[in-house]
């Protein structure tokens, strides 16, 4: 067959293949628009569709890019049905800002918060949906403060993302020579002071306010880069010069999504809560113990000295199984018969 006759045909059959995404598409937004209306929890749906892609069996697509795609499906049909107002922890195009973005859609009505306790007050008086903020890392660990903060109110961990959280030096062209000047925020200017003095010794770096507004003087200045998140960059125009450029380059941040209401239960399941103890010998051995005897699963235990007592501590945990799962509630219950105080950071379906 001449070849170009048969890419007329190819490409005949992807607009009809096209043509009919479109339809299931719009069937779908239908169908999440319902499902919102209902109180389904947006993280209840992706755990369904993190399910529906591992039983894909592998094709043209890996299950990597599966995931990818029917994200951004599921995030752009919910935005679609009902943008969600959300409060993040700023700056404007760092990591949390594009999480949120990724995770809510790039429909939702985001709002740039200074603290956690903001980003949480914006939630509390109803002026957001939700709420997101980083709260573990790979390298620093649970986020004290965050945490604490969370736990001054009544709200409640609905969802979690981890997402790698790597720099870029980036510019319009992508190319690295006369490179004068590299813009960057304080946090990114710390993070990547290593590469800079071994790459850039002579570049002197401008501290700007969020990495939006590094992207945007790099955009006007011909002679200079930007440190920024490559997403933020590739929003804005700009090419990659060097990638990865941060000193610890295997960074991971878990994010935290806050929400007025429990998540639902998904069959796979984290829960957190804070605790602290008298100072008698085998009192947390005890406490553990109530998870053991009934084959929950400790995930994760850290202490913080608390701020108003000397030498008393609150535990961090996370367990696994959801707060309304009956080996849950048990060992709840038994908890608290051991524990000062007890209390729920709320349940979340647990991210693959």
């Amino acid at each position: 067959m001449d070849p170009k006759v048969r890419l007329n045909e190819l490409r005949s059959k992807m607009v009809t293949l096209d043509r009919q995404l479109a339809r299931a598409l719009e069937e779908r937004s239908k169908l999440t628009r319902e499902i919102q209306s209902l109180g389904d929890h947006p993280d209840v749906e992706r755990e369904q569709l993190k399910r529906f892609v591992e039983e894909q069996p592998e094709g043209e697509l890996t299950k990597e890019a599966l995931r990818t795609i029917f994200e951004q499906i599921n995030s752009a049909t919910r935005a679609a049905a009902r943008p969600a107002r959300v409060a993040y922890l700023g700056p404007e195009g760092g990591f949390c800002h594009q999480m949120a973005k990724l995770h809510f859609g790039a429909g939702a009505i985001l709002i740039e918060c200074a603290t956690v306790a903001d980003a949480l007050e914006e939630v509390r008086r109803q002026r957001a949906a939700f709420c997101t903020f980083p709260f573990d890392s790979s390298v620093d660990g649970m986020s004290v403060s965050a945490v604490s903060a969370l736990a001054e109110t009544d709200l409640v961990f609905v969802g979690e993302r981890t997402l790698s959280a790597r720099l870029s030096l980036m510019n319009v062209s992508g190319v690295d020579k006369e490179i004068a000047r590299i813009y960057a925020t304080s946090a990114a200017h710390a993070t990547s002071e290593l590469f800079r003095k071994r790459e850039y010794p002579y570049a002197s770096v401008v501290d700007v306010r969020s990495p939006t507004d590094a992207v945007r003087r790099s955009k006007e200045d011909p002679e200079s880069a930007a440190i920024v998140p490559e997403e933020t960059g590739r929003d804005a125009g700009l090419e990659v010069v060097k990638e990865n450029v941060g000193d610890e380059p295997e960074l991971r941040c878990r994010y935290g999504i806050v929400g007025t209401r429990p998540a639902s239960r998904s069959g796979n399941d984290t829960t957190c809560l804070l605790f602290s103890l008298d100072d008698t010998p085998g009192t947390l051995f005890q406490v553990l113990g109530h998870f053991a005897e009934r084959g929950i699963n400790l995930k994760k235990i850290q202490s913080r000295p608390v701020r108003a007592a000397s030498w008393d501590y609150v535990f961090y945990v996370e367990v696994t199984g959801h707060v309304t799962d009956r080996a849950v509630v048990t060992a709840l219950e038994a908890v608290k018969g051991s524990t000062k105080y007890l209390k729920l950071l709320g349940s979340f379906p647990t991210e693959a």
